[in-house]
C-alpha cells in the first residue's frame, strides 16, 4: 500500500469546495449587467454606440449614469458586492489556510469601495465625483491583487495546469493594461478612448479569472500535484 507524504507547506483542502451557482454568479453576473446597460442607454440614444471593448466610444460608468440603465446598474451590481464576499470566504474555507486572511480581508475592502461606486453613481457633485474615482480605483486594485495572491499561493495546487497557466495568462494580460493605464494617469496624456478599452477589457479578464474556477472545483479531487511519493508498505 502507497504511502503519501504531505509537505508542511502544502495545503490541503478540507472543506467543501465553494458553490458553483456562487462561483457563476460572480463571473458572469456584472458581464451581463454592463453589457445589458450598454445595450438599454444605447437603445435610448444616452450614449455611443460601438463595439466598446475595440472602440472605447463609451466609459463602463457612463452605461449607468442614464435613465432606465441607472436603476439596472444599480440593481445588478450591489448584489455583485454581497456575492463577492460569499466566494472569497467560500475559497478560504476551501483553502482552509491561515494564510488566505490577509487576502479575505483586502477583498472585503474591495467589495465595500464597490459598493460606494455602485451608490455613487449617477449623482452629481464633487462628493460623489470622489466616491466614484476611488471606489472603482481601490475596488480594482484590491480584487488584481487577491487575484494575483490566490494563483501565486494556490492555483499550481488546486487547479489542473492547464487553468493555472490560463490564470496566469490572465493575469499577465491584466498586469500590461495596468502598466498601460499609468503613463495615462499620471502624465495627463488624455486618451479617453484608450482608457475605456482598457477598462472594459480589465474588468472582462477580470470575470474571466473568477470563472475559472467553475470546471476544476467542480470535478478535481483535492489532490496535490506536486506531492512526494514516499516507499511502500505491505
Amino acid at each position: 500500500m502507497s504511502t503519501r507524504i504531505v509537505r508542511q507547506n502544502d495545503v490541503m483542502p478540507t472543506h467543501p469546495r465553494p458553490d458553483i451557482k456562487i462561483i457563476l454568479s460572480v463571473a458572469l453576473l456584472p458581464i451581463l449587467a454592463v453589457n445589458l446597460c450598454f445595450q438599454l442607454a444605447t437603445t435610448a440614444n444616452l450614449i455611443p454606440d460601438c463595439f466598446v471593448y475595440v472602440d472605447g466610444c463609451t466609459s463602463i460608468s457612463a452605461t449607468g449614469r442614464y435613465g432606465t440603465s441607472y436603476w439596472v446598474f444599480k440593481a445588478m451590481m450591489l448584489p455583485q458586492c454581497v456575492l463577492l464576499v460569499l466566494f472569497w470566504r467560500a475559497l478560504a474555507r476551501y483553502f482552509a489556510d491561515p494564510g488566505m486572511r490577509w487576502i479575505v480581508n483586502l477583498t472585503y475592502v474591495a467589495s465595500a469601495f464597490l459598493v460606494i461606486y455602485v451608490l455613487a453613481l449617477g449623482s452629481e457633485g464633487d462628493i460623489y465625483r470622489l466616491m466614484r474615482r476611488y471606489g472603482v480605483f481601490v475596488f480594482f486594485l484590491g480584487t488584481f491583487i487577491a487575484q494575483i495572491a490566490v494563483t501565486k499561493r494556490y492555483a499550481r495546487r488546486f487547479l489542473t495546469s492547464a487553468v493555472f497557466r490560463l490564470q496566469v495568462a490572465l493575469l499577465s494580460i491584466m498586469l500590461l493594461f495596468a502598466i498601460a493605464e499609468v503613463p495615462l494617469g499620471t502624465f495627463g496624456l488624455e486618451d479617453d478612448r484608450a482608457e475605456n478599452i482598457i477598462e472594459w477589457n480589465f474588468s472582462l479578464l477580470m470575470q474571466c479569472w473568477f470563472a475559472t474556477w467553475v470546471g476544476t472545483l467542480a470535478v478535481r479531487n483535492a489532490v496535490l500535484p506536486d506531492q512526494s511519493e514516499a516507499g511502500t508498505t505491505s
